[in-house]
């Protein structure tokens, strides 16, 4: 289970059991989920490599043992800050993820690189929803509650396996 100090910390680094795992292959279909100037979903659906549903399903790209590493990112706190410098702004324009996601998405490269560089022939799932996994589930089955649709706390996630 994740402890306190991990979450207080703001990085896990957490061994999976297989029975922790929870694929869903409907979770990758989230990604045509409707949002704020997007009428059918991410724009990158069907386009990246890495994207539904040309990404390919998690068993057929990497083996146990796993490891999930997570980085949380503080959204509200992160919105005050902005709103001080920017009193004019909407809610929705200092929340936005082009002032804090390629922060939080390099912090989350450093720590999954660190984890898989001690792992022979290992492999990072940097968008394990994209290859049917459930992170909801997962994150619960080891403890780690995960808010949805984030306004205060939100947290970013890799899975490191053995590649196939």
């Amino acid at each position: 289970m994740i402890t306190e100090e991990q979450i207080t910390k703001g990085i896990i680094v957490h061994s999976l059991r297989k029975e922790d795992i929870v694929v869903d292959y409907r979770a990758r279909a989230w990604c045509k989920l409707t949002y704020p100037g997007h009428s059918k979903g991410c724009p990158n659906w069907g386009k990246r490599e890495g994207c539904p549903p040309k990404a390919k399903l998690f068993e057929q790209i990497v083996k146990p043992p796993f490891t999930l590493v997570a980085v949380k990112f503080n959204l509200d706190e992160h919105a005050r800050r902005m709103k001080e410098k920017h009193p004019d702004w909407s809610d929705r324009q200092v929340r936005c993820v082009l002032y804090w996601q390629g922060k939080l998405d390099k912090k989350l490269r450093e720590e999954s690189e660190k984890v898989a560089s001690k792992i022979l022939n290992s492999h990072i799932v940097y968008k394990p929803e994209a290859h049917g996994i459930h992170l909801f589930k997962t994150c619960e089955n080891i403890g780690l509650m995960l808010e949805r649709n984030p306004q205060n706390i939100l947290w970013k996630m890799t899975i490191v396996g053995i590649k196939k």
